[in-house]
């Protein structure tokens, strides 16, 4: 029988090609003992030793599905973005977005792509999100599998696949969730190459990725680059003409695609954007301008949002992940890993030097950083295995299992409770759905609706719609003649079946509306004009507001069936 080899032998030189042996396993990034931790830990030890990662990959499969079947109404980021797909085709969304939206363009087209093929709603818009984050699980598995094994391996497969974020943001209809995906389908090839450095194909693998990567999430330029800086050294001192060819057309290609995508068209949807949201991220951005705060800024952004993972939260909630996550680095430096340690932060610094810049937030909230997800589950599950090897007393290492095993189930249910007991992010996500549902129904009983916003362009292309974003999608995804006749048939209107065109929260008088109204009774016959007042409360702090629907009701100005051409241009007022 040939004698075990120990760990460390994994990594001795290939004996001759003529030998004829096995292909040689990849080298693993972290070369956890075998031996002692599996036989100390009791029953939960060979749990994790030979179940444990299948589990959480379900774990965090389940939790996904039951997040996007929960069926969530529609939130303020969601809105605000989704109201881009209503009238808008593949070209027009190359234009600045409405609400002050930048978002990638092959985002846009796929959503845009789901709301024509399967209708407006939470459900088409959120699929793709969904499909994101049920292969986030699955592919950040195998590239774990490639760098860990043992308790870190089952670490940081459980974290990543309970933590809040992901899950959430797998079942919202925005980038956050492809973030995600993106900086993984990056890491993958770029972690294979580290693990077994005479794969040359890896490098090309890696720059047939970085295209779609790009193209759909915006942040996963800090991916790209920070992999590409982590493998410059390594890849030159191989010295094989291949991988630095590859590298260098790596390269090549993320400075081509960042002139394309960031510089040129990032540049025009972010034009009339850009100055807001600088504001809204202030707090994401150093104070370079009092040097005395930087230290404290740096400290509250790398315990805060970012490191979040399994749980956590801003003011320091993260703190425990992000020292286990510098016990993952020390842990993969010791063992000769220093490139791989590099990969996994890179990104985050460029994140950094971007905050510097004024041009991307670093630490106000965990959905703008979810490109360093992958990284930080992996470092976080190699810290906390470190961690545990280093306890040599029994029972305190089952301890420390059991307490891990527990937070990581706690962290799975707890978010997935709540949400059964409050599925809305705010109380006024579900009112407006609620009463969209009801209000579209009884407008359209016996008459044909219609919506001056969307029917005859009310609003200025690009305005910021506020609460009107709520109201536009939830239109859109539960009025039944829009759903299931694709708007309005003004083919319909007569005296016995009116027009009723609603007008959401704008004063008769409003000059724009005013305007509107003249155009509309030239073509039609004013029979009515009725407000429905609705209290509804909004904000975290739940303050109420009365939102009203004005009711414009219509019949034919002549004998013959006509209507009036929605408005192409930009009303006056």
């Amino acid at each position: 029988m040939e004698p075990e080899r120990s760990p460390r032998q994994t990594d001795a030189p290939r004996p001759p090609a003529d030998a004829g042996p096995p292909r040689p396993r990849l080298r693993r990034l972290v070369d956890e003992p075998r031996s002692e931790t599996s036989r100390v830990l009791g029953p939960v030890g060979r749990l994790l030793a030979s179940r444990a990662v299948g589990t959480f990959v379900v774990l965090g499969l389940a939790a996904r599905i039951v997040r996007y079947a929960q069926g969530l109404p529609f939130w303020s980021d969601e809105c605000f973005l989704a109201v881009n797909f209503i009238r808008r085709g593949y070209l027009d969304l190359m234009k600045p977005l409405e609400n002050g939206q930048i978002c990638p363009l092959l985002f846009l087209w796929i959503e845009r792509t789901a709301a024509s093929w399967l209708g407006f709603s939470e459900w088409s818009l959120r699929l793709f999100p969904l499909l994101c984050g049920l292969t986030s699980v699955v592919l950040f598995e195998r590239v774990a599998r490639l760098h860990l094994r043992g308790t870190s391996l089952a670490a940081a497969v459980g974290i990543f696949a309970v933590s809040v974020h992901p899950i959430r943001h797998a079942a919202e209809a925005k980038p956050y969730a492809s973030d995600l995906l993106a900086a993984l389908v990056l890491l993958a090839p770029a972690a294979a190459w580290l693990a077994e450095r005479d794969r040359s194909r890896c490098l090309w693998v890696l720059l047939m990725a970085l295209p779609p990567a790009l193209a759909v999430s915006n942040p996963a330029l800090f991916a790209a680059g920070g992999l590409l800086l982590a493998l410059a050294w390594p890849v030159w001192k191989t010295g094989r003409w291949a991988d630095r060819t590859a590298f260098v057309c790596c390269g090549v290609m993320t400075g081509g695609l960042f002139l394309a995508l960031h510089v040129g068209f990032g540049s025009i949807q972010g034009a009339a954007a850009m100055d807001g949201l600088r504001r809204y991220w202030a707090a994401g951005f150093p104070p370079l301008d009092a040097p005395t705060n930087l230290p404290g800024w740096l400290l509250s952004a790398l315990t805060g949002s970012v490191f979040a993972y399994p749980g956590g939260g801003a003011r320091g909630a993260s703190a425990a992940t992000f020292l286990t996550c510098l016990a993952g680095a020390a842990a993969l430096r010791r063992r000769g890993r220093a490139a791989v340690a590099a990969a996994l932060a890179a990104p985050i610094g460029l994140n950094l030097i971007a905050a510097a810049l004024h041009r991307y937030p670093f630490g106000p909230e965990a959905r703008l950083a979810q490109y360093a997800a992958p990284a930080i589950c992996l470092l976080a599950g190699a810290g906390f295995g470190s961690i545990l090897d280093a306890v040599r007393r029994p029972r305190l290492r089952t301890g420390l299992t059991y307490a891990g095993v527990s937070a990581l189930l706690a962290c799975a249910a707890a978010p997935q409770i709540a949400s059964w007991r409050h599925p809305y992010r705010m109380p006024h996500d579900r009112e407006a759905r609620e009463f969209a549902r009801t209000f579209w129904t009884e407008v359209g009983r016996d008459a044909v609706a219609a919506c001056a916003h969307l029917d005859y362009n009310l609003d200025r292309p690009g305005s910021w719609q506020g609460r009107r974003a709520w109201y536009l999608c939830n239109q859109a995804a539960h009025s039944p003649q829009r759903r299931e006749a694709g708007g309005p048939r003004f083919e319909e209107v007569s005296e016995a079946r009116p027009l009723r065109c609603v007008v959401f929260d704008e004063d008769p008088s409003t000059p724009h509306v005013a305007s509107w109204l003249a155009r509309m009774r030239s073509e039609y016959n004013l029979r009515s004009i009725r407000p429905v007042p609705t209290r509804s409360t909004f904000g975290d702090d739940s303050r109420p507001v009365v939102e009203t629907y004005w009711i414009y009701e219509f019949t034919p100005l002549r004998p013959r069936i006509g209507r009036l051409a929605p408005m192409n241009g930009d009303l006056p007022g």
